[in-house]
């Protein structure tokens, strides 16, 4: 059998091509990139010991301040040296008790200041302050 030195042979380039583009587009589609941060080592703080009381928790306390320097306290008008006194028991019984204290519109600043400082002096910090629509 003779060969022929003429002919040379052809790779098919379209089907190689096709292939390769085959292969890229399975790589791609697979791969799955895992972020770095992931396998880092984190020291994180133990969770906090929960208290185990059994104290029943308190109501939200809300102060109304009103016009005319009238501080009411739940449902009833109370002076603010009296109010200062349920503040004091209050803060000796829970210091991390909630006060929500409600501003009428039509209140002095002086007022409200003057129930914020003695708040801060009862030793409450958890406060809030809501202005009322009416």
């Amino acid at each position: 059998m003779k060969r022929k030195s003429d002919e040379e042979l052809n790779v098919p380039m379209a089907a190689m091509i096709d292939v390769t583009f085959l292969l890229l587009a399975y790589f791609l589609m697979t791969i799955k990139i895992e972020l770095p941060e992931a396998h880092l080592n984190i020291n994180l703080p133990a969770p906090a010991v929960e208290k185990n009381d059994n104290r029943p928790p308190l109501q939200l306390l809300e102060i109304h301040v009103l016009y005319g320097r009238y501080l009411l306290m739940g449902t009833k008008n109370v002076s603010l040296d009296a109010l200062e006194e349920t503040l004091l028991s209050i803060a000796a019984f829970d210091p991390g008790q909630t006060v929500i204290i409600k501003v009428s519109q039509e209140a002095e600043q002086r007022e409200l200041v003057r129930l914020l400082d003695r708040c801060r002096k009862s030793g409450l910090m958890k406060l809030n302050v809501l202005t009322l629509k009416y």
